[in-house]
This record gives C-alpha cells, sequence and structure tokens, in this order.
C-alpha cells in the first residue's frame, strides 16, 4: 500500500477525477476551496491511499473559528473497500495530526464509516452523540443551462420582498435558527457569508429566508420563517444558491437526512436534482456522525 500527503499540485490535478464521480462532489468542492486558498481558517489536509484494489481519500478539515480548533473528517473511496485499508490510513493520519483526537464530525458512505467510527473510539476519548444517515443529491452539468434559466425567470417577488445575498449583520440571525449551531459558531456563520455565495429573501430590509454553503460545498441551512412560509420562498432561494454555485465553479450538492421523508421525497422526485449512487444505481447513504 502507498499513503502520501497530497500536494497543492496534485489536489489540483486531481479535481478533474472528483468532478468526473458525483460521489466525490464534496472532495471537488472541498479540494478547489483549498487550491483557492478560500477558507484559511479552515484549511484542508488531504491524503490518499493506494491498495491492490482501490484508493482511498482523506481530507482532514482544520477548524480555527471557533478556536478550539476540532477537526472535520471526511472519507471517500475508488474501488472495493476494505476495512483494514481504511484503518490503515486512518492510523497514518493519527501519526501526523495531533488534532484527530478532536474530530467532531465524520463524513463518508457507509462502508467506509462504519470502520472509520470503530477507530475513533477505539483510540481516542470520542463518544457520538449524532448520527444522521443522509443521501446527497447533487445537479448535472448538463442541466446548468436550465438552472440559471430558471433562476433569472423565478425571481418575481411580491411588494416589498427583495432577493440578494446575506450580510454579515445578518449572522445571529442565521446562527439562532441552525439546529446544529452553538453560540460559538457565530463566527464560523460570518466567515461562511464573507467567502462563499449565499442567498437571502428581505422583506422590508430583514432577512425571512436563506440559504448559506457549507465548509465543503453543500447547500446549508435553508430556511424559511415560519409567517413567510407556503409562498415558494424555498424554491427561489435554492434556485438563487446554485445558480451562483455554477458561477463561482462550486458543485451544486446538498445532504438530505433519511429521516426528513417530506424534504427528501421532493428531492427525489425533482427532475434537476440527482441522488449520488454507486456504479450499480443503488443511492449512496453518507453517514454524518458527530462526536463530542
Amino acid at each position: 500500500m502507498f499513503f502520501h500527503k497530497l500536494s497543492i499540485q496534485q489536489l489540483a490535478d486531481l479535481i478533474p477525477f472528483f468532478r468526473s464521480l458525483p460521489k466525490f462532489a464534496l472532495f471537488e468542492n472541498a479540494a478547489k476551496f483549498e487550491v483557492e486558498r478560500k477558507l484559511p481558517n479552515h484549511p484542508c489536509d488531504f491524503y490518499s491511499l493506494k491498495s491492490k484494489n482501490a484508493i482511498y481519500f482523506y481530507c482532514f478539515r482544520h477548524n480555527r473559528l471557533p478556536d478550539n480548533n476540532r477537526p472535520i473528517l471526511m472519507i471517500g473511496n475508488e474501488g472495493k473497500v476494505n476495512d483494514d485499508d481504511v484503518i490503515e490510513g486512518l492510523s497514518e493520519i493519527k501519526s501526523v495530526e495531533p488534532d484527530m483526537e478532536k474530530v467532531c464530525l465524520l463524513l463518508a458512505v457507509s462502508d467506509l464509516a462504519t470502520p472509520a467510527r470503530k477507530f475513533l473510539k477505539s483510540h481516542f476519548n470520542l463518544i457520538e452523540s449524532g448520527h444522521n444517515p443522509c443521501y446527497n443529491f447533487y445537479v448535472p452539468p448538463t442541466v446548468y443551462p436550465q438552472i440559471l434559466e430558471k433562476t433569472n425567470q423565478s425571481n418575481h417577488l411580491p411588494p416589498n420582498f427583495s432577493i440578494g445575498s446575506t450580510r454579515i449583520t445578518d449572522a445571529e440571525i442565521v446562527n439562532s435558527t441552525w439546529k446544529f449551531a452553538t453560540p460559538e459558531d457565530i463566527l464560523q456563520q460570518k466567515e461562511k457569508i464573507v467567502r462563499l455565495p449565499t442567498a437571502c429573501i428581505f422583506h422590508n430590509d430583514q432577512p425571512v429566508a436563506f440559504e448559506m454553503v457549507g465548509l465543503h460545498g453543500q447547500l446549508s441551512h435553508q430556511y424559511t420563517f415560519p409567517e413567510f412560509r407556503n409562498k415558494g420562498f424555498g424554491s427561489i432561494i435554492e434556485n438563487s444558491i446554485v445558480a451562483k454555485c455554477i458561477n463561482n465553479e462550486i458543485c451544486p450538492i446538498k445532504s438530505v437526512e433519511l429521516s426528513n421523508s417530506s424534504v427528501l421525497k421532493r428531492s427525489q422526485e425533482h427532475p434537476l436534482w440527482k441522488v449520488v449512487s454507486s456504479d450499480n444505481d443503488v443511492a449512496l447513504i453518507f453517514d454524518y456522525v458527530v462526536f463530542k
């Protein structure tokens, strides 16, 4: 087996490969952000391990905002999964990443997440505090023109409503409505507002619906205040932020929890969004595992 840390040039060279396989969409975005130094307070180290039957990629994101530096670990692979291979790569990372003992989130398809969860819990004082299996949905590049045209035609809002980008002064509102947020996450929200695409509908200059892009380029935290729901604002916001992602060469990708049946059904029936599937056309389950 061959394990090594990827240089910036190697990472840049890998982006077309990541782009060619929807299951690597989050890796594509994370790699792009790292090559462009887009998130200086959330830098990533990328590693790869090549075995006889597969190649594995590991993205280790350092979070300097908030300043407790609890990293995010993402794992992907192409080829047949072998638990020992996954663990070998994690063992190598353990030897060079001292903050691995503070991982707060693991993101991987279930076949990779299972051995990784065992490794993290057996080697460190980490306790699982949440497990959210999701389907990931992406927008194929072939329909980008339709998305852009749809966005241009569908942003007609009632009087006293307008659409634009979330403002830094709206960060407290965004953070207060995100179910996963802690008070310290306000700094991270501000970072995302400044550095990544956002979309927001305003009523009399006050935010009433918005959506963000997360640290790996995934659509995140779509929210409409209850009194403004059932007006189609959610679709308008999503179209707007997807168009911004396309224009910024960010792959539009979103994760939908399997437990969120209504949103899952809408996503599965949507004519433009496609579920990320295996080579056998079976929807892949991505595990978001939270540690404390």
